[in-house]
């Protein structure tokens, strides 16, 4: 009989491993479960058709860039042995190769369960070592288990060292010696980032590694936005871009980065998230507050499904704003490539986050009135140069949505209007791009101790 859903099925996972100049290392990215196909869990990359599925024919995990099919061709495949969902990280995957027309074992390539980002935090600013702070990306296996390193220009990684059975943190980067900046016991750990773990940090004063309770590494977002709230009630400058600031009550706790001390913080005694204008403190006083149950095994107030409730001075007590949406996108979306020459170039700029349009982020240049809405009847994501938030279905241009969750997603192929054809026609330049706000420096930031 049809299968449900296993509660340990993972609801995402990741790609990793395939080195940036081999063919198919476009497979690479973040998978999110679609349903079943034959009995188990199958998952697409957002904004693609790429998925992965099983194959019991010939008892397969297959990884398919032309979606859910009844067909054994594929991209990359694994021998199943016994895996209830294909981000068992014992699976070895073989990979199409073109110029030797078969599949090529890359024994580097890994789908894994565990999260695509790590956050390091805790360490204090101007302390030895604190450069070790920061935000790790999954980049593959070593020594047996993932690793994570920053992006951009740093070398800085997390890795696993078998030996001592450790988690190391090494600004020297991914290499085989048990010289390290910080240390922590595995304690059979599947990835760095749990909160639990104990972090012992150089101190070349004392030269050995010394136990610093403040540091942490956990999985949680680095900024979480705060949308909705519309003048003239009173409470307005809750909106807002909340970043990553440090631990407060046993979870994340989230701050603005121009000095107001905006913060959104836990309260355990009642299990709520509080979004508090006064800061980082131990009381339940608040401006607003959203009930945090059931926000899973990584707790943190970027969910929009969280129900705010916001202080009413004239009520007297907290009233409900279902305008009100925390969650996590990126903070501006740059359109690219469109042929300046070509009608509709004017898709092209960069548009700011504004609101929850039909349960997602919607977008907005700040000269004028075009925007980038989510269309649900059709599952597209629209471009409107003419009519705004207000429009319907007409658009400038669109793309198939695919799963992506907002429009910052370089895999969207556009459509874009022509007059002289009559129809949206697709534009393989186009290109949309996420903006994220950049990592805070918190030493930076005036009235922060």
């Amino acid at each position: 009989g049809p299968r449900m859903v296993e509660p340990d099925d993972p609801l995402v996972v990741n790609v990793v491993g395939r080195h940036k100049e081999r063919e198919n290392q476009d497979l690479q990215g973040e998978y999110h479960m679609i349903g079943m196909v034959h009995g188990r869990a199958a998952y697409r990359k957002p904004g693609t058709r790429t998925v992965i599925r099983y194959w019991p024919v010939a008892d397969r995990w297959l990884i398919d860039r032309e979606g859910v099919q009844e067909s054994d061709v594929c991209n990359a495949y694994a021998e199943q042995g016994g895996a209830r969902h294909p981000a068992v990280e014992e699976l070895v995957w073989r990979v199409w190769e073109s110029q030797h027309r078969q599949h090529i074992r890359d024994p580097e390539f890994l789908v894994t369960a565990a999260p695509g980002t790590i956050q390091v935090l805790g360490r204090a600013s101007g302390k030895e070592n604190w450069a070790l702070n920061g935000e790790y990306k999954l980049i593959g296996l070593h020594q047996g288990k993932v690793a994570y390193q920053k992006a951009g220009k740093f070398k800085h990684a997390i890795r696993y060292w078998r030996v001592g059975d450790r988690w190391l943190i090494d600004l020297e980067g991914l290499r085989d010696v048990d010289i390290c900046n910080a240390y922590a016991d595995a304690q059979s750990t599947s990835y760095p980032g749990e909160i639990r773990l104990s972090w012992h940090i150089w101190d070349s004063t004392r030269q050995r590694h010394i136990l610093d309770s403040s540091l942490c590494t956990l999985v949680t977002p680095s900024c979480i936005e705060v949308v909705g709230r519309e003048s003239p009630k009173e409470n307005m400058a809750m909106n807002g871009s909340y970043h990553l600031v440090g631990l407060h009550a046993g979870q994340p706790a989230y701050m603005k980065d121009d000095g107001s001390g905006h913060a959104i913080r836990y309260w355990p005694r009642e299990e709520r998230w509080l979004i508090d204008l006064d800061g980082l403190r131990d009381t339940e006083i608040c401006n607003a507050y959203a009930e945090a149950g059931g926000t899973g095994a990584h707790m943190h107030p970027g969910h929009l499904n969280l129900v705010w409730h916001v202080w009413e001075t004239s009520r007297g007590r907290h009233l409900t704003d279902p305008a009100v949406r925390s969650f996590v996108a990126p903070h501006s979306v740059r359109i690219s490539g469109r042929d300046p020459y070509k009608e509709n170039s004017t898709i092209n700029g960069d548009y700011e986050l504004v609101k929850i349009v039909e349960g997602k982020p919607s977008y907005k240049k700040v000269e004028n009135d075009h925007v980038i809405r989510f269309w649900p009847a059709e599952e597209r994501w629209i471009i409107d140069l003419e009519a705004g938030f207000h429009g319907g279905d007409v658009a400038n241009a669109f793309a198939d949505a695919k799963g992506a969750e907002n429009p910052g997603n370089s895999e969207l192929l556009w459509y874009v209007w022509e007059t002289s054809r009559g129809r949206h026609v697709p534009d393989e330049d186009v290109i949309a791009e996420a903006i994220w706000l950049p990592q805070v420096d918190w030493s930076k930031v005036p009235g922060l101790d």
